[in-house]
C-alpha cells in the first residue's frame, strides 16, 4: 500500500470514529439508551472492582451476567472504567472498536487490490445500517465480536491458519452464540477443499457453543438455565412461527435496508465461500425464544454485515483479477448499491438525529439534573428505563417497571424513584402508566413520597430512607 492510500484509509476510519463518538454522546444526552447499557455499565463497574458481575437491573440479588450471555471480554473494559467511571466511556470505547473495523475493512480493500474503489467499500461499510443500527443502540459485547469476525474472516481467505484458529477462540469469550461463526468458517474450509480442517473447526465450534450454551451458562444462571432458547426448538410449529417472523423482518425497512447490502454483493461477493458463515448463525437465531433476533436492527446485522463486506471484497478483487466485458457495468451497479446502501443506512438508523441532540434539550437536562442531584451516591434507585444510564455508575439501579416488579417477579425494593413522564417505554404515550404508578406508590398502601417534581421529571423517597 502506498502512503497516500493508508492515508486515506487512516482517514475515513477517523472520520467514522468521531462520527460514532457522537452519535453515542447525543444518545446519551437525549435519553435514548437504556436497559442494556445499564447492564453492561453494573457488569464491567463490578469487574473493575475485582467483583463478581451481578445485575441489579436484571434482579435484586444474584444474578450473574455470565448466567445470562458469556461475555468475559469484557472484563478489558475494567482498567479504563476505574479511570472515568461512566456509562459513556462504554459508547466510546464501542466508537473506537467499529471504526477500528472500518480501518480493517478499508485496508484489506487496498490490499486487495481495489484501488480507489476501496475508500467507498470502507465508506460504505462504515455508514452501513448493520454498524449504525448497532451505534445507535446502547452498548454490546459485539463491540469486541466485530474486529474479531473481520479478522477471522481475513485469516480464512488469506489462508493463515494459526490466526484463523486464534481469532475463532476468541469468539468464544465474546458471547455464547459466536462460535457459530467459527462453525460457518468451518463450512467455508470444507467447501473450498479443505474439507478435515473445515469439519475439525465446525465441530469444535458447535461443541464449544452446546457446553456453553447447556452447562457453563446454566452453571451461573439465576434460573439455571439457559434462557434465550425456544421458538424454533419447539418443533415444526415454532419453526414455522420463527420463520414467518423472519419474513416479516425481511420485509420492514431494516431488513429491506439489508437485503440492499446483500444486493451489494450480487453476482461477486454473495457467491464467494466466505458467504457460508452467515448460515449457522442465522439457523442457531431460529431457536430463540423472541423473534426479534431474528430481524436486522439494534446489534443484529452487524457481524452479518462485516461478513458480506469481506466477501465484496473478496468478489471484487477476484473480479477484477480477471475481467470480462460485464465487469465494468457489474462494478457500476455496485457502486450506485453500496452508495444507496450508505444513504438508507443513514436514514434507517437515525444516526445524524442522535447527534444534533447534542446541541440541544438545555431545558430539560437541567431539571433533570436537579431532581437526580437530589439521590445521594450510592442509593438503591428504581428508575424509568431511559434513566438508568443517566445514574448507573454512581448509584445501585433497577428498572421501574410499570409492574413494579423486576424480572424474577419479585417486588421492587428501592428508596428512590426516578421516573420521566414523557419516557416513550412500555407504550407510555397509549398507557400512562408512569402517573399511574406514581399514584399507586404515594398512595396509603405504597410508602412513598415526591420530594422533588420538576418539569417531566419526578423522584420518590420511601418513608423512613
Amino acid at each position: 500500500m502506498t502512503l497516500r492510500a493508508r492515508l486515506g484509509v487512516a482517514g475515513i476510519a477517523w472520520l467514522a470514529a468521531v462520527f460514532y463518538v457522537l452519535v453515542g454522546l447525543g444518545s446519551f444526552r437525549g435519553f435514548t439508551l437504556g436497559m442494556d447499557l445499564g447492564i453492561f455499565d453494573q457488569a464491567v463497574k463490578a469487574y473493575s472492582h475485582f467483583q463478581t458481575p451481578y445485575i441489579q437491573i436484571k434482579a435484586q440479588g444474584g444474578f450473574n451476567i455470565l448466567g445470562d450471555h458469556f461475555s468475559p471480554v469484557l472484563v478489558l473494559l475494567a482498567p479504563f472504567y476505574r479511570l472515568w467511571p461512566d456509562a459513556r466511556l462504554l459508547m466510546c470505547a464501542q466508537a473506537v472498536a467499529f471504526a477500528a473495523a472500518v480501518w480493517f475493512v478499508g485496508h484489506y480493500a487496498c490490499r486487495r487490490g481495489l484501488g480507489r474503489a476501496a475508500y467507498l467499500v470502507e465508506a460504505g461499510f462504515a455508514l452501513s445500517y448493520g454498524v449504525l443500527s448497532a451505534t445507535v443502540f446502547d452498548f454490546h459485547e459485539v463491540a469486541f465480536g466485530l474486529p474479531i469476525v473481520l479478522w477471522a474472516c481475513w485469516a480464512f481467505l488469506e489462508k493463515r491458519d494459526a490466526q484463523l484458529i486464534v481469532a475463532c477462540g476468541l469468539m468464544c469469550v465474546v458471547k455464547e452464540d459466536m462460535p457459530m461463526y467459527a462453525a460457518g468458517l468451518g463450512l467455508a474450509l470444507f467447501f473450498t477443499g479443505r474439507r478435515l480442517f473445515g469439519v475439525v473447526l465446525a465441530a469444535a465450534a458447535a461443541a464449544v457453543t452446546l457446553l456453553l450454551v447447556f452447562v457453563v451458562i446454566p452453571h451461573f444462571s439465576y434460573w439455571g438455565h439457559y434462557a434465550y432458547i425456544g421458538g424454533g426448538a419447539r418443533g415444526l410449529r415454532g419453526f414455522g412461527a420463527a420463520l414467518a417472523a423472519f419474513g416479516s423482518h425481511l420485509v420492514s425497512w431494516q431488513g429491506l435496508t439489508f437485503l440492499l447490502l446483500i444486493a451489494a454483493t450480487a453476482g461477486v461477493g454473495v457467491v464467494r465461500p466466505l458467504m457460508w458463515v452467515v448460515l449457522p448463525t442465522v439457523l442457531f437465531r431460529f431457536m430463540a425464544n423472541d423473534t426479534v433476533y431474528l430481524g436486522f436492527r439494534y446489534q443484529y446485522g452487524v457481524l452479518l454485515t462485516a461478513v458480506a463486506f469481506m466477501a465484496l471484497i473478496d468478489g471484487w478483487a477476484a473480479l477484477r483479477a480477471h475481467p470480462d466485458r460485464f465487469t465494468r457495468p457489474v462494478l457500476a451497479v455496485q457502486v450506485a448499491l453500496l452508495v444507496l446502501g450508505a444513504v438508507s443506512g443513514l436514514l434507517g438508523s437515525q444516526a445524524f438525529g442522535r447527534v444534533m441532540m447534542l446541541g440541544g434539550l438545555h431545558d430539560v437536562l437541567a431539571q433533570k439534573a436537579a431532581v437526580e442531584n437530589r439521590i445521594p451516591d450510592g442509593a438503591n434507585v428504581a428508575a424509568d428505563v431511559f434513566l438508568v444510564p443517566q445514574i448507573v455508575d454512581r448509584t445501585t439501579v433497577q428498572v421501574a417497571f410499570p409492574t413494579w416488579t423486576d424480572e424474577t417477579g419479585a417486588v421492587i425494593r428501592a428508596d428512590y424513584v426516578f421516573l420521566d413522564t414523557d419516557t416513550i417505554s412500555y407504550q407510555n404515550r397509549a398507557t400512562n402508566w408512569v402517573e399511574t404508578l406514581i399514584a399507586r406508590l404515594t398512595g396509603p398502601d405504597g410508602g412513598y413520597r415526591v420530594v422533588d417534581r420538576q418539569g417531566r421529571f419526578v423522584l420518590l423517597m420511601r418513608s423512613g430512607a
